[in-house]
C-alpha cells in the first residue's frame, strides 16, 4: 500500500514537474509569475526525487535510485545559485560538491557491473548509460570545486549555473515520461519521431538560453533581477 501511494505520488510529481518546467521555460524571465512556478517545480523535482529514491531502492533498481539522488542534486543546487550571494560559498556548496562525487562513483562502479553480467545489462540498462550519467555527474562536481576554489560565482556565469541546473532535471522527467513510459501514451503517438520532441524542445532550450545569457548582458541583467527577489 505504502509503495502504491509513493509510486502514484511520484507520477504525479513527475506530471506537474513537466507542466511547471514547460511553463518556466516559456515565461518572461524577470516575472513573478516564472518565479512562483520555478519554485513549484523545484518542489515537484525534489518529491519526484526522493519518492524515485524510496520506490527504486524497494525494487533494487540502481539507475533510478541514483537518479534521483541526482534530481534532488541538480534542482538543489541550482536554487541554492540563486539564493546565495554572488561571489559567495557555505557549507551547502561543500556538501553538493561530494554528493556529486559519491553519484559519478556509485555510476562507476554500477557500469562495471553492469559490463561484467552475462546479458551486459544491469536492471535493463547497459554500461554506457550509466556511463552517460557518471560523465554529467563527474562534469557537475569539477564545476562545484571550480566554483568552490574562487569563493563562489558572479554574473553571466551563475545565471549559467542556475540554467543547466535547472534545466537538467527538466530534461531527465521529460525523458523518463516520454520515452521510458511510452506506453501510457495513445498510441498514434507512439513514435519516436513523436516522442523525441519534448526532450529535444528542452535540450534545445537550454542551450538557447545558455548562449544568450553568455552573450547577452540585457539578458543576464534580467535575470539577476529575477535571482535578488526570488
Amino acid at each position: 500500500m505504502t509503495t502504491f501511494l509513493l509510486i502514484m505520488i511520484h507520477a504525479i510529481a513527475g506530471s506537474i514537474a513537466i507542466l511547471s518546467g514547460f511553463s518556466a521555460l516559456s515565461l518572461r524571465k524577470s516575472s513573478k509569475q516564472h518565479r512562483t512556478v520555478g519554485n513549484v517545480f523545484v518542489l515537484a523535482i525534489l518529491l519526484l526525487g526522493l519518492t524515485g529514491i524510496y520506490i527504486a531502492y524497494s525494487r533494487s533498481i540502481m539507475l533510478s535510485l541514483v537518479n534521483g539522488i541526482f534530481l534532488c542534486y541538480f534542482v538543489g543546487t541550482a536554487w541554492m545559485t540563486v539564493k546565495r550571494k554572488a561571489g559567495t560559498i557555505g557549507k551547502f556548496e561543500w556538501i553538493a560538491f561530494f554528493v556529486a562525487l559519491s553519484i559519478f562513483g556509485m555510476l562507476i562502479n554500477f557500469a562495471i557491473e553492469a559490463s561484467q553480467t552475462d546479458s551486459g545489462k544491469l536492471n535493463g540498462f547497459g554500461p554506457e548509460v550509466f556511463y552517460f550519467f557518471a560523465t554529467i555527474a563527474l562534469i557537475a562536481a569539477v564545476m562545484d570545486l571550480k566554483m568552490i576554489v574562487d569563493g563562489g560565482i558572479r554574473d553571466s556565469h551563475r545565471i549559467v549555473r542556475h540554467l543547466w541546473r535547472m534545466c537538467f532535471p527538466m530534461f531527465m522527467a521529460t525523458a523518463a515520461f516520454f520515452l521510458g513510459q511510452a506506453k501510457l501514451l495513445p498510441e498514434p503517438v507512439r513514435k519516436i519521431e513523436y516522442l523525441a520532441i519534448p526532450v529535444v524542445i528542452v535540450l534545445l532550450s537550454m542551450i538557447y538560453w545558455i548562449i544568450r545569457v553568455l552573450y547577452s548582458k540585457n539578458t543576464t541583467k534580467q535575470f539577476e533581477s529575477t535571482a535578488k527577489v526570488a
